[in-house]
Formats: C-alpha cells, structure tokens, sequence
C-alpha cells in the first residue's frame, strides 16, 4: 500500500506539472450584448386597483400561442471552465450555465422564452436560477427587469450585481453573481435589507430549474421529505419501498413538493447517470436551511407542462434552495414548520456555490472545493474526486483510527482523479474519506449527520387558547394576510387581554395601517405588564413619534436599545429622530451604536451620510458613499447624494438610471426616507425628478414651503389616474391635504385606495360612496364594486358603470358575469357573456367565462359547441375547463338518455372520461382519476337499454358512493338523474 501511495504521488505530481505548463493564462471576462430568442410575450396590464395580497403590483392577463423573435439584454460571464447568461429584463434570472469542456448545461437552458401565467402577477418563464424574495414564490419581479451594475473585481472575478425594491415588503434585494478568474464554479450572495421600521414577511427561495432527461438522480442527504402544509414521510425511500430520489420512480400521484430534511448537510445535487454527468448547488447550513425538489409530475397531468412552457428543450424539474426548512402554506401553521418574519432594519446576506460535475458516476458529498463519490467495487471501493479549483492536498481513507490509504491529489479545476482502493475486507459502511484539512468529507456509515428534531406539534397542544390564537395572528401576519392576522390576535386578547405578544403585535398592525393613537394604547397596555418588554418599547416609541410625542418615543427607544434582539433598530430610529430634530452629532453617535450592531444597517450609514452633507465634509461623505457603495453596489440614494454637487439640472437625471420597472417607487421611497430625516429639500428634488406623476405632484404640495401647492395639486388633478396605485402610510396625510385643498374627486380616489391597502375599509368605503357617479374614470367603479361588504346591487350598478364608460375593456364584462353568477342571476351573466364573447372572439378568458354561464345556464350543446373550439393557455380559469367540459358532456347525456337515445348517452359519458390537452389540463394517473360518476351513468345506461347484468354488477360497487352527500359536478348530475326518476 506504501508503495502504491508513492507511485500514486509521482504520477499525480508529473500530470498536475504538465496540465499547469499548458494552461493559459488565467482570466475572466463581463460583456453586455442582445441575442435574440423566439418569445411568446405578455401583455394587457389590470388598470383596475385591485386591493389584497399583491397591491400595488397589478396583473397581466394578456399570453399567446404564437411566437415572435426579440432581442433580450445579456450579461454574460465567462472564464477558461464556465460561461454563465444573465437575462437582467427578465428578473435577473441566470439564464443559461455552461461547462465549457464538455459544452453541456448543467442548469436548464430554455432556449425559448415562453412566458406562462404563473407567477404572482402572471408571467413566468422556465428554467434557469431564479431567485426569489418577498412573500412567496415567483415574486413580482420575476418577469421584469431589475437593477444591475456589472463589475471586474481586483482579485480577477467578475461580477454581475442585480436587484430591486419589493413594494410588498419595502425591502431591496441585491444578488452578487460572481465568477473567479480561475475556478469551475460560481457565486451568488444575496443581500437583503428591511429598510421599513416594522417587521416584513421572510421568505426567500433560489428555484433552479434542471433537465430531467438522462435517469436522473436527486442527490439530497436527509431522512424525511416535508410537504408545504407541514405534512412529512421518509426519504429517500418511501412508505411503499420507492427509491423517490431517482426522478423515473415519481411515477405516481400529481405534482410533488419534497422539502428534505434530517441530515447535517451543505449541498444537493442533481446527477444524470445515462450522461455521466451532474451539477452542485452548495451552501454552509446555517444559511440555507431549505433544500427542496419539485416535478411537475410524470403523468400528463404535469407533462403537458413540457410544450407550455418550452419550444424544444424537454421537460425538466426544480431544485431550490431556502432560508427555512420549507415554503409553508396556511396549514403549516399547525406544524412546527412555521413562518418567519423579517425584523426591522436588519440586513441578510449569504453566498451560494453552483458547479459542474463529470465521471465521476454519481456524488456522496461535496462541498466548494469539489464533488466526491465512492462506489463500492466487490473487496475495494472507487473514489473519485471532481475539484472545482486548483487543488494540491491529501486525501485520505480511514476507518476507526486506521489510515487504509492516502495520496496527493494536485488537480487544476475539472480534472478527474479516481482511485480504486482495496478494503481488505473492512465493511464499506465502516469507511470516511477526507480531503485536506476537512476540506471534503464523506462518512459511509449509516445514519451519519441524521438529526432528532421534532416533525410534528403536540397532538394536545390547545389551538383555541389565548396563546394558540397568538401564534395563528403571527403566522397571519408573516404572510401579509393582516385582516385575518388582527381577526387572530383580538381573539387571542379576547382570552386573555394581557397577554403581551398578541399586544405588541397588534400594535403592530395599527402602526401599519397608520392608526397611531391605538397603537399608542396597546403598547402601554403592554408596558403595564413588562416595563422592559423589547417589542413593546419599541412599538411603543414608534407610535409616539408619529403622534409627535417625541420625549415618549425617546423613552421608548431608550428602553428597547437595552436589549440585544431591538438595539439595532432602536438606535437607528434614534438616529433618524435627531436628524429629524437637527441634532447632528447625536443623530450620528446613534448611526455609530446602530451600526456597531448591524455593520450592515443602511439607514444608519445613509443617516451619516447625510450629516456629512450638512457638515460640509467633502472628504466624510465621499468616504461614507464609497462604504455604503460596497454594501449596495445598486445604491440609488448613494447615486442621489454624488448627484448634489452636480446641481438640479443632474438630479433630474436621477430616473433614467434607474433599470427596474416602476423607477418612480424607488423615488418615492427615498422621497418618504429623507422626509422622514427632516431634509425636506431633498425631498422634494427627487420627487420633481419624478416628474408628472400625481403622487409625486400631490407629495410635493405638501412639503414645508411649497408656494405653488395649488398650481401642483391642480396639475395633479388633470393626470390620466391609470396604473396610479398608492399604498404607502406616507400618502394619508399628503392626500388628506390635496383632498382639502381642492374639490375634485382624485385625490379622494388616492385617498381612499390607500387606506383601504391599509386596512382602514369603513373609511376607504365612505371616500369612494361620497363620490358617486361623478368620476368619467372606469377603474374607479370597478375598484368600489369589489369593496367588501357591498350588496349585489351596488356591485352591479358600479361594474355596468364602468362598463359604460370604457367599452373596449374586457375585464367589466368578466367580472359582471361572475358576480351575477355568485348572485344566482344566470339569465343576465348569460346575457353579458355572450355579448362580450361576441365583442371579443379572441379572448380566451372572456370564451371560458362564457362557458361558465352557458353551463350555469343550463344551456349545455352550446357550452358543448364552445368548448369544442376552445383552446385554453394556462391562465386564468386553465384548472376549471376540464370541469366545464366533464359537466357538459354528462348533462347531454343526462338528456340523450331522457329521450332514450341510449348510445348516444354512453358515447357522451365516454368522451367525459376524457381529458383534452387543449382546455389546458392534462390527464392524471388512472388511479388518481375519480371517474365513479360516469360509472354510475353508465350503469343507468345499461340498466334502462336491458344491459341489467352488467349495470349490476357496476351498481354494486357504486351503492355506498351514490347515497353520500355529493356536491359540485358530481352532486348537479346525480340530482338531475334523480329527478329523472332513474
């Protein structure tokens, strides 16, 4: 074995000589360029205000079938092994990755951009990494460019830096992808930042689409899979003996979600055993917890995603990784797998490693230097080892405190070692290979890393106590759902009205939804029973300082600076208050303190910035831009603040550098930042950088000083309302100015979409029922139709309005067919269906509205006739055609067999079985298909037409289910067939 090692160390030192002498010279490069792809584009943005989960984003409702070539802005990276695509107008998704030696993709590369009503304001593409950070996944971001700076680094990388503000969360994401000058992987460090002052949801995924083809291989250490509602079951081999780790064994059920956990690991990978060939995703645990794999499903019911969502490159499957352990849903709650929320000026930041694998027949660990496997082989094992960079190490295989082999691996990055090693007889599980200093390790035995961290709740745990209804509020509020979230939390203080988490988060809410003097009381409520409650001082301080109570929100700064988990916070809201007072030298200390707390705090370093300004030192705030520059390359108060010196005629430019869609939020929010700090004429020089905008009108008016604050809320005024969404506490009293100082109706209408985004309905409720018919503006009715708690004929009224008003919108026909239908009034949704449907014969969501009030309306051949011309994209209403089709097809032979036309029947009871591609639906497996009721009108069939046996013998079977209590589809044809008489 000695000798074996010594050869072994010779033979790797002359191949690692050779391959360095003919190497090129080390290098990577950044270019911008436009390449074209085939794109099925969107299209028609919602004017309508729709307020709820995703205000002040709007939809798009517009995709087609049809494809036209574009030019799309590349970044591209690129050194000697990897060649990396960003698209920055389309979310900043990395595009494409290539290992350069074998000329393969190891991410998906769709090579047509085919956007699909997916996301959360509808388009989506496929493939590639998207990255994602807000609410939930496929965030308002994902479609439409972003922010970006590229960037050759000293060390030789390059980078690529995009990013945006989410106007969900008011936080800004950045997202570095970098690629060294000599290795055979990348980077991406993400940076996020709450800027706001309240707790934002968290949630953060990276969605890493990968080819399924090539008897793939998830390559995910754990011991059990979690689902999204917090269910679980064992990993990787299931409950039925499958190997659910190998794609092909997926072949059951719908789609899957498999959050793994149970095992202390930093990588997944995916690995295509027919190409020899894979790819790694790394990060350090405590980073990124979540390591999930979602497939479509291998039945058509997912596999008719493959030619919606690409031209020519196959069906593939996600891989994503996550801050938490999984992507909860509303049922989550009951788990232990809860939401996590984001605190108040608090800055995230972690890095993730991707890279390329071959010959290596598969991966049992990896780590940023490489990827291992070791394959047993009768009486020995195979190692191999596949780096990422130039290594020059020792490897080793020990077992217990023997050392069976060792050798210098020296490898350029790419380059294959492989050892066959024997065992002489020692068990493979017994065995741990290491690379270096820990560099790499891989333990064989079983059960090595396994975790004992609980999967489910306490079976007694009481969901009705004051506690339980507290933590249902927190989830709530963790998800943005704050209506249900303060339903939650006055039904927890309703139990026990001290109990000071549900206090502190109520306060919460009021301070969100500007209602400052409620919050003032629940705080003291709070403060009454923990003098030194964090959360409570510092909610305590802010509802004071908008009430400008300025000694009491002091006091409650003070206290809540005291302690470790608010202190950041604390001090940087201190800061902004001095500032806000003219204190600089205090406003400044406080920066240093919140600083000292979090390095990375942005407000706190923009807060000695500005004082630096004010100071006059040059010197200060050149080096204080260059140090919040290299937290937030993409900095735009940073480009703002170089700007001054330029003078007015620069920050008019301060727009157009702005790469994101909706640049006038991001001047907005710095707008509502240096307002807050009291410099008014910043302020009010970056909303006239906004230009003729009637919220930055409106905001303007109402600065400290402003002269011509007529002149702007008149101007303002005159401004088309469309896709004028205000949201922002900032906005009330602005609003209520305008509203005072001018009788016209637009500034009520800003008024009240605002508070009702906040919460405060009654009073949105009562601006826009004051208003009447007086507004030429469609939206607006259509806006006020869907405030909750309107009668039907209200609704009606206000949606024929706006129907009247703007003929050539689609959406008022829709949404008067579906609130006619909810009433029951099916003659008049008939009525606007087919004449919409006549106005518009391309739209397909206006045809499958048209289908729903056919069928509503009992008028099932035509509701037949229709569907048989109808192609569904998968949009709106995609997951309810086949329904429609299903009920129109047994309704008809509902009525063949009345007439006793009974092949007719069973031939329409056939095609219901059917499931046809078009309507946007693919067939599930057989065994998750419940087609009892078409069995039960087949037996009918038979039975009426003297087939008696064989309808028994289908009745038999059937009995239990028939006498149930059946709703939908099933539950419309049995009554019908009931009163048939059958």
């Amino acid at each position: 074995m000695l000798r074996s090692s010594i050869v072994l160390y010779v033979a790797s030192c002359l191949e690692f000589s050779a391959s360095f002498l003919s190497a090129q010279p080390a290098r990577a490069t950044i270019r911008e360029y436009q390449r074209v792809f085939p794109t099925y584009p969107f299209s028609d943005p919602n004017p309508i205000p729709v307020v709820g989960r995703i205000y002040p984003y709007f939809r798009f409702d517009g995709f087609t079938h049809r494809a036209e070539r574009r030019e799309w802005k590349v970044v591209e990276l690129e050194n000697q092994y990897l060649r990396v695509m960003i698209l920055p107008e389309i979310g900043g998704k990395i595009w494409n990755a290539i290992d350069k030696r074998s000329n393969r993709s190891f991410i998906y590369f769709n090579h047509t951009v085919k956007f699909r009503d997916v996301a959360m304001r509808g388009p989506w593409t496929s493939g590639g990494i998207e990255p994602n950070y807000g609410i939930i996944g496929h965030t308002p971001n994902v479609a439409t460019p972003v922010d970006y700076i590229t960037r050759v680094n000293a060390d030789g990388s390059v980078s690529c830096i995009i990013g945006t503000l989410d106007l969900l969360t008011r936080t800004s994401w950045r997202l570095q992808i970098r690629l060294g000058r000599d290795d055979a992987m990348f980077s991406t460090t993400s940076f996020w930042y709450n800027a706001s002052p309240l707790e934002q949801p968290y949630y953060t995924w990276m969605n890493v689409g990968i080819k399924v083809a090539g008897n793939l291989q998830f390559v995910f250490p754990g011991t059990s899979h979690v689902g999204h509602a917090g269910e679980h079951g064992p990993w990787p081999i299931d409950s039925l003996g499958r190997d659910i780790s190998w794609y092909d064994n997926n072949n059951f059920e719908s789609y899957k979600s498999y959050h793994v956990v149970g095992t202390e690991t930093d990588f997944f990978a995916g690995y295509w055993h027919d190409d020899d060939f894979g790819m790694v995703h790394y990060a350090a645990r405590d980073e990124k917890l979540g390591k999930k794999i979602w497939i479509w499903g291998l039945s058509r019911q997912g596999m008719i995603w493959e030619k919606l969502l690409t031209d020519s490159d196959g069906q593939y499957a996600e891989i994503q990784s996550g801050r938490l352990f999984n992507q909860s849903l509303e049922a989550s709650t009951f788990t232990p797998f809860k939401h996590r929320g984001f605190a108040p000026h608090v800055a995230d930041t972690w890095t993730e490693y991707w890279y390329p694998v071959a010959k290596t027949k598969g991966i049992v660990a990896a780590s940023p230097v490489g990827a291992l496997n070791v394959v047993p082989h009768g009486d020995s094992v195979v190692v191999s080892f596949s780096p990422t960079q130039s290594i020059s190490d020792t490897l080793r295989l020990t077992t217990g405190a023997r050392t069976l082999y060792r050798a210098l691996v020296r490898r350029r990055p790419l380059e294959l070692f492989t050892a066959t090693i024997p065992l002489h007889g020692i068990a493979t599980d017994s065995i741990r290979v290491t690379l270096g200093d820990h560099l790499l390790e891989y333990v064989a035995a079983p059960g090595a890393g396994s975790l004992a961290r609980p999967l489910d709740s306490p079976p007694d745990f009481d969901w009705h106590s004051a506690y339980g209804r507290y933590l249902q509020g927190k989830e709530w509020l963790r998800q943005r759902e704050y209506s249900k979230a303060a339903e939650s939390l006055d039904s927890a203080l309703a139990r026990e009205p001290y109990l000071v988490p549900a206090l502190t988060d109520r306060a919460q809410l009021s301070i969100r939804a500007g209602e400052y003097d409620t919050a003032r009381r629940l705080t003291m409520s709070a403060l009454s029973v923990d003098t030194y409650d964090p959360w409570a001082n510092y909610y305590y301080g802010l509802a004071n300082r908008r009430l400008g109570r300025l000694a009491d929100a002091k006091d409650g700064f003070d206290v809540a600076a005291s302690t470790p988990e608010m202190r950041g916070a604390a001090w940087t809201e201190l800061a902004r208050l001095a500032l806000a007072e003219g204190r600089p030298s205090a406003a400044y200390d406080y920066a240093e303190k919140a600083l000292g707390a979090e390095p990375r705090s942005l407000d706190a370093l923009a807060v000695e910035v500005v004082v630096a300004r004010h100071r006059g030192d040059r010197a200060a705030h050149t080096r204080l831009l260059d140090r919040l520059e290299r937290i937030d390359p993409l900095s735009h108060q940073a480009r703002l603040e170089r700007l001054f010196d330029r003078g007015d005629s620069a920050l008019s430019t301060l727009q157009r550098g702005i790469r994101a869609e909706l640049p006038e939020q991001v001047l907005f929010e710095l707008a509502a930042w240096y307002q807050d700090v009291g410099d008014v004429s910043v302020a009010k020089a970056v909303l006239a950088a906004a230009g003729e905008h009637p919220v930055a009108l409106y905001w303007r008016a109402s600065l400290p000083g402003a002269s011509d604050a007529r002149v702007l809320i008149e101007r303002a005024n005159r401004l088309s309302p469309r896709f004028v969404f205000p949201f922002r506490t900032e906005m009330v009293p602005v609003l209520q100015a305008a509203a005072r100082a001018a009788s016209h109706w637009t500034p009520r209408y800003y008024l009240a979409l605002t508070l009702w985004s906040l919460g405060r309905t009654r009073e949105a409720d009562s601006l826009l029922s004051a208003l009447g018919d007086g507004p030429e503006f469609a939206p607006f009715y259509a806006a006020r139709a869907a405030l909750p708690g309107r009668s039907a004929i209200q609704v009606r009224r206000d949606l024929e309005r706006a129907a009247a008003l703007d003929a050539a919108e689609w959406r008022y026909g829709k949404l008067l067919v579906e609130r006619a239908l909810l009433s029951g009034d099916t003659s008049y949704a008939l009525d606007v269906a087919r004449r919409y449907h006549a106005r518009f014969p391309a739209n397909g969501i206006l045809d499958l509205t048209f289908v729903k009030a056919l069928v509503a309306g009992a008028r099932f051949g035509e509701a037949d006739s229709a569907l048989a011309r109808l192609e569904v994209l998968p949009q709106e209403g995609a997951s309810e055609a086949h329904g429609l089709y299903r009920e129109a097809k047994l309704m008809l032979a509902l009525d063949a067999m009345a007439a006793r036309r009974w092949k007719i029947a069973q031939t329409l009871v056939a095609e219901a079985r059917d499931w046809p591609e078009r309507l946007g639906e693919g067939k599930p497996y057989e065994a998750d298909v419940d087609e009892r009721l078409e069995d039960w009108l087949l037996a009918s069939i038979l039975e009426r037409s003297g087939r008696r046996e064989e309808a028994a013998r289908i009745q038999t079977r059937l009995e239990e289910w028939s006498n149930s209590r059946l709703t939908g589809v099933e539950g419309r044809v049995l009554a019908a067939l009931r009163r048939s008489g059958s």
